[in-house]
């Protein structure tokens, strides 16, 4: 292999697929990058077998070739090298850097010991192909993947189920605790004929990965023979596991009916719970809604360090309560909310709430559910 590639390039693509290296992998191949040379120019591809990157960094190739080295190692000799030309050459099992009078030699491991990983656009018969707005995986990234689980206990709680029917597609995440749900309408009928979940990791990743880019569409490759899903933007492919199991029926949780509801300016109630969290972080993370006349109250004690309360104006609708939440879950969703107020539907201090955004009269294209908890 010997090819030539700006560092600015190589420096850049090196950081990117360094997020995907896990630091302790199954496999030592698992914490190398894989560095090809091919007619199109240089590649980088790293997995973590969940989800892989691949990175076209350009690059002029005399010959090709291809090798793993340590992608930590790498990353960090090539941002300590001043910008211009690198020259890259593989002897046997060993990638060698040239940049002016720099030069490193890296021992790698061959690349046939690196996971096989399919390529956009070697389509088999089972494969679909659609689009997505980049628009659409900012949303999802920013409006429901903070809802997944974070523990691997339930798998198929840590991703994103994705259902596409008619002009729609409906997106879903929930741990058991809280919910989020988001309704997105597409302007193509034709796509995926089944419901897919996705890793919420996934799509947090290919959020950044579109973030700086100018292309309004993600191109979605459905790999059916390998249960994976490839995305492809610009110079890069993200590849993907799908998440194999059954997801909760979350429709069945869902109120429709509900006896009291409130609407509040969301930021004074972002101010509110903020400020009584301080005392909630010793007590379970517990805060209190008291909803009273026109009034909503924010509470929460502690034993050791003390107790808070604040007052927001609301309209209120329904019946006079009080319900007890996790404070996290509560901030999570006002923080993603772009709406300026928040409508808050309950049925009683044990039954879920539904929070709900609201923006110029309009309410909100999702739904966000909190379980209660028990005082």
């Amino acid at each position: 292999m010997k090819a030539t590639i700006l560092q600015e390039n190589l420096s850049k693509a090196l950081s990117a697929v360094g997020r995907i290296v896990p630091s302790r992998g199954q496999l030592p191949v698992l914490a190398n990058v894989l560095v090809e040379a091919e007619k199109e120019g240089v590649i980088l591809t790293a997995t973590n077998l969940e989800m892989g990157l691949r990175i076209s960094a350009g690059g002029k190739v005399v010959q090709t070739g291809a090798l793993t080295v340590p992608a930590r190692n790498l990353a960090e000799y090539m941002a300590s090298l001043p910008s211009g030309n690198v020259e890259l050459s593989v002897e046997t099992d060993k990638l060698e850097v040239k940049a002016g009078k720099a030069k490193a030699t890296f021992a790698g491991i061959a690349a046939s010991e690196f996971p096989v990983m399919p390529k956009f656009g070697e389509r088999g018969e089972k494969n679909q192909l659609t689009s997505i707005k980049r628009k659409v995986v900012s949303q999802i990234a920013a409006q429901v993947a903070f809802a997944a689980a974070g523990e691997e206990s339930r798998p198929v709680l840590t991703g994103i189920q994705l259902v596409r029917e008619d002009k729609k597609i409906t997106v879903t995440a929930t741990d058991g605790f809280r919910l989020s749900r988001k309704t997105i309408g597409v302007e193509e009928e034709k796509g995926a004929e089944r419901a897919l979940i996705l890793p919420a990791k996934t799509m947090i990743e290919l959020s950044r990965m579109v973030g700086e880019g100018k292309k309004e569409e993600v191109r979605m490759e459905i790999i059916g023979e390998s249960n994976q899903v490839i995305f492809e933007y610009d110079n890069v492919q993200l590849i993907s596991r799908v998440l194999e199991g059954n997801f909760p029926d979350v429709d069945k949780i869902i109120p429709t009916e509900f006896t009291t509801e409130v609407t509040a300016d969301r930021e004074e109630l972002v101010r509110g719970v903020k400020a009584v969290s301080i005392f909630a972080r010793d007590n379970s993370n517990i805060i209190r809604f008291r909803v009273s006349e026109d009034k909503l109250g924010v509470e929460a004690s502690a034993a050791q360090t003390g107790e808070s309360t604040d007052e927001i104006e609301v309209v209120k609708k329904g019946e006079d309560m009080v319900i007890a939440f996790n404070y996290r879950y509560v901030l999570d969703y006002l923080n993603s909310e772009e709406g300026e107020r928040v409508k808050i539907r309950m049925n009683g201090g044990l039954a879920p709430a539904v929070f709900v955004g609201e923006e110029e009269g309009k309410e909100a294209d999702r739904i966000h559910l909190v379980m209660p908890v028990r005082i």
